[in-house]
């Protein structure tokens, strides 16, 4: 698909067909490595955020979803009961961390979640957001997700609306 680490199919491959709703912090390119796009592309709906304008006339004219330009760390983000895919992912790892704090402070339950932890350049925040997934009732479902230059993302689930044992036929 489009992402860089298979994160799209990974969340489609989770929701087992259905179309859902996403909230991505740190969105970047609207296509080149977006872990929203293939989404979109299936009919989900969702807001994208990110501090850059670099991408935003590029984004205008391929995606339907919008792009807020704001930052992840003042940005009110929507008090919904439950958006189906968060994605995190802005640099450094430190602002990846407080822009996750941040969003679970909304009260918004996601039943997927995707948190790049950058680990192969800095280990401080790893476990930290472990822990806070974990102690929001998150399941790390796949640790240290690798790319060409090592580990650098969580996969997480909410098990009361994701069967985890999905996860056995997406590995295959």
């Amino acid at each position: 698909m489009y992402s860089q680490a298979r994160q799209d199919d990974f969340v489609i491959h989770m929701m087992n067909g259905k179309i859902g709703e996403y909230l991505e912090i740190g969105a970047s390119h609207p296509i080149d490595i977006s872990n929203t796009f293939a989404l979109e592309k299936l009919g989900w709906t969702g807001l994208s955020i990110d501090i850059s304008d670099s991408c935003k006339q590029v984004w205008e004219e391929k995606r339907i979803n919008p792009l807020v330009i704001a930052d992840a760390l003042t940005f009110e983000y929507p008090k919904k009961k439950r958006i189906d895919y968060l994605q995190v992912d802005v640099d450094p790892s430190e602002i990846s961390f407080k822009a996750l704090q941040q969003v679970l402070k909304s009260g918004t339950r996601f039943s997927i979640i995707t948190y790049e932890t950058d680990s192969y350049t800095n280990s401080n925040f790893v476990m930290p957001s472990r822990n806070l997934l974990q102690k929001e009732g998150y399941t790390l479902i796949y640790p240290d997700v690798l790319c060409g230059f090592g580990p650098f993302e969580d996969w997480y689930i909410d098990e009361s609306v994701i069967n985890a044992e999905l996860f056995k036929t997406f590995i295959k």
